[in-house]
């Protein structure tokens, strides 16, 4: 098993990981520095060549993103795409989960929830 990190799951989360996104500034060094990407279309290019991580999911499907600059999610998608919105609504995340982020190579990680593996919103 590869290095792993947690995000908890907190009551007042549940929304905003369905809704909106899921920040992941606390996982920052868990990820390549160059796969954090410029905030938007109109914004100038990142310093460096951008490179995409991958994401494999416990739900059979993977999705391809770099993380947002400023923001500090993965790139916003449409929950009918692959990404963390869609995921966190299939999943049916609920207070007190964790998702678990675990590093498979330099640039693949899989995602994964933990029932009752965060230790916040009990």
């Amino acid at each position: 098993m590869g290095e792993t990190r947690r995000i908890p799951v907190r009551r007042e989360d549940v929304w905003t990981f369905t809704e909106r996104n899921v920040s992941l500034w606390d996982l920052l060094d868990f990820f390549p520095p160059d796969a954090v990407g410029p905030r938007g279309p109109a914004d100038a290019p990142r310093p460096y060549q951008v490179k995409p991580v991958v994401i494999e999911t416990d739900l059979g499907w993977s999705f391809e993103t770099d993380i947002q600059f400023g923001s500090w999610v993965f790139r916003p998608r449409s929950p009918k795409q692959p990404g963390m919105m869609k995921w966190c609504r299939e999943r049916g995340l609920a207070a007190g989960d964790a998702l678990v982020f675990e590093r498979l190579g330099e640039r693949r990680y899989r995602l994964s929830l933990e029932r009752g593996g965060g230790a916040a919103g009990r």
